[in-house]
């Protein structure tokens, strides 16, 4: 147990690091270029997500934005997600549902833990400006989504299906930093 432990506080690690420096190291060369950008954070979130059992997903989005016209953004998102939970998975999605239990469980007061880590499903966003914003108008832009099922579905890191999705952005500058967003 403990050297499961020390393995997983290991791999956080070099995931995390690695996540700094790349950012740190490409994230300037890039801000030269108003065309290209990249981003990523970390999420790091724990409940039940509607079922009886707690999970802990530790989720590392990297982002790729292009502009290559004025209105128009292309963004590509590669995801690495690690979830720990009890019979109970959550897709890339983030939708959470039950599958079959790993094992049977010997007694009522045994519980299966498992730990799955890997790439999440990747996302292609396009973006047109409808509507570029105005003193007293948000901005005002149409989106496309796809998700294309590269997360390991009976690992429960995705779905294993393509998703689409077609919206609408609003966002809206107030005192000249804070952005308020609305999809």
């Amino acid at each position: 147990m403990k050297r499961e432990k020390t393995s997983r506080v290991r791999c956080h690690c070099i995931v995390i690091g690695a996540s700094v420096v790349m950012l740190t190291s490409v994230a300037p060369v890039l801000a030269e270029d108003p065309l290209w950008a990249i981003s990523g954070f970390i999420n790091y979130s724990r409940g039940d997500y509607g079922t009886s059992k707690d999970t802990t997903l530790l989720y590392i989005p990297f982002t790729l934005r292009v502009t290559p016209l004025e209105r128009v953004t292309v963004s590509l998102t590669v995801p690495y997600l690690e979830q720990t939970t009890q019979t109970v998975f959550l897709t890339g999605g983030g939708v959470a549902v039950r599958k079959e239990k790993v094992r049977e469980l010997q007694t009522a007061r045994e519980r299966v833990t498992r730990t799955e880590r890997g790439l999440g499903d990747v996302l292609l966003k396009g973006q047109y400006v409808l509507l570029e914003e105005r003193p007293t108008f948000p901005e005002i832009g149409s989106y496309l989504k796809i998700k294309f099922p590269t997360a390991d579905e009976e690992r429960g890191l995705g779905t294993g299906e393509f998703d689409e999705t077609l919206g609408l952005d609003l966002s809206k500058t107030f005192l000249e930093r804070l952005v308020a967003y609305l999809t």
